[in-house]
């Protein structure tokens, strides 16, 4: 098919024919088994540092909770490529501040969807903010799970951190199938700056 699309007269069903071949593949991959066999492989190798070892929790956290995406907040992009590297069955979205690490993630790790941001500091409004898109764009329903990953301290190598947290629907905001949020008369009238507790 390659010879195809490169100098063909059906170049388009070619393609179209790749795409639901690589789609079908790709539905029928035994994730967890998958996860299991890179980690198995790699501790055969080496013991796991520290960053490695958080990663592998959060594809096995991920794969526990039926999380529907993986956020990594990364200055370098080394987490994002560890978390990569284990194979989760689900979209990670990539925060960086550095241009080139969002590129390199976007264009050479596996299921990466990189963003660059202003900073990493404000962990919870970036979380917020990424949380309200992937909603939108129809990853995740409003209330589903997802895993953060993330660190405590600010600066390089500083990943200490995994969290599980649930899609929130903004108030002012329409879910992806043009509904009003089931959460809209628990946030109706509360002040922003009032955390309260989440509702999952």
């Amino acid at each position: 098919l390659s010879g195809e699309t490169a100098n063909g007269p059906f170049f388009e069903e070619a393609v179209e024919v790749m795409v639901r071949t690589c789609c079908e593949a790709e539905s029928s991959v035994n994730w967890n088994l998958l996860f299991q066999s890179v980690r198995n492989s790699t501790l055969k190798r080496y013991k796991l540092p520290a960053g490695e070892s958080i990663a592998s929790s959060a594809v096995k956290t991920a794969i526990d909770v039926g999380a529907k995406a993986i956020i990594v907040l990364s200055e370098t992009g080394n987490t994002a490529r560890l978390v990569a590297k284990f194979r989760p069955g689900m979209p990670i979205a990539v925060l960086t501040p550095s241009d080139s690490v969002a590129r390199q993630a976007f264009g050479s790790y596996k299921g990466c969807y990189a963003f660059t941001v202003d900073s990493l500091e404000d962990t919870d409004a970036l979380v917020s903010e990424c949380t309200n898109e992937i909603r939108l764009a129809g990853v995740a329903d409003e209330g589903d799970p997802f895993v953060v990953v993330c660190g405590k301290t600010f600066g390089r190598g500083a990943t200490n951190q995994i969290k599980v947290e649930y899609v929130q629907s903004n108030y002012w905001d329409e879910g992806a199938d043009g509904k009003e949020s089931d959460m809209t008369a628990h946030h109706r009238g509360r002040d922003s700056a009032h955390k309260g507790c989440s509702i999952m």
